[in-house]
């Protein structure tokens, strides 16, 4: 899949002035037609809301119709090339990796976790954390973080499962469209931890009492190393790597990133 940097992306959709779910259908389109750095303008039929995605070659031929208007252009990039940004949604007071490192090694867990003063018991318990805004949506399914800019499953899966089963279910979650998204996909673990709290807040785990309290441990995105997954453990307040074999099971809590 190809896509475009979510910010830059969002500028486009921001000057369409089109609706988060339209906003949706507009990217996966894009992502499934164009290869990395493919330059693509994308188009506005000015008498209606029809949008078209122009090669970069064609568009002299495209424009002289007469009848599109330019809203966006820009590069298409490469999942991995997308690694590289980060999610600073607008009106977010924090900064978190919303694609994966591989491999994540256990030291630069360790200055994440200390320059972005993210609690964990064992690796910084002097961190204090996020200092959230949580907001439950669609009837409760869903809690929205104004301070991270991030959209969280509240309930989690139900039951445990090892690291295949948890892809399949981010899949079955976006088949069905649940709250309305199809975007959702297993956190990275800087996203995982900083749900984390400096203090038992829900019952005996070391999250807000918003979330559901079933999922204790739940997996990341991240890999220590092929073979490895890092995870987050709201019943001791830590993160740490374990295999990705079938015999290892935690729970998902699934989230995506607010659009703005």
């Amino acid at each position: 899949m190809r896509d475009l940097p979510a910010d830059a992306f969002a500028t486009a959709a921001k000057r369409l002035s089109v609706s988060e779910e339209r906003y949706q259908i507009l990217y996966e389109e894009f992502c499934s037609t164009f290869r990395a750095g493919q330059r693509v303008f994308i188009l506005k039929i000015t008498n209606g809301q029809r949008f078209l995605f122009v090669p970069y070659i064609l568009f002299p031929i495209t424009i002289g119709l007469g009848m599109l208007l330019i809203v966006f252009c820009a590069n298409a990039v490469s999942g991995p090339e997308r690694a590289t940004n980060l999610v600073s949604p607008p009106g977010a007071g924090t900064t978190l990796h919303a694609a994966p490192e591989e491999p994540l090694p256990p030291e630069t867990v360790q200055h994440m976790l200390r320059e972005k003063g993210l609690f964990d018991s064992r690796r910084n318990p002097a961190g204090h954390g996020i200092s959230h805004k949580y907001e439950l949506q669609k009837n409760g399914r869903i809690v929205y973080d104004h301070a991270s800019g991030l959209m969280w499953h509240q309930a989690g899966s139900r039951n445990d499962m090892n690291y295949q089963d948890a892809k399949d279910y981010i899949s079955a979650l976006n088949k069905e469209r649940f709250a309305g998204y199809r975007d959702w996909r297993l956190p990275t673990l800087e996203e995982a931890i900083s749900l984390t709290e400096p203090g038992k807040k829900n019952g005996d785990l070391y999250l807000d009492p918003i979330f559901d309290s079933r999922q204790r441990r739940v997996w990341t995105a991240d890999l220590r190393k092929d073979g490895m997954a890092w995870t987050v453990w709201f019943d001791s307040g830590f993160c740490d790597y374990t295999y990705t074999d079938t015999n290892i099971r935690h729970y998902i809590r699934a989230v995506r990133t607010m659009l703005p």
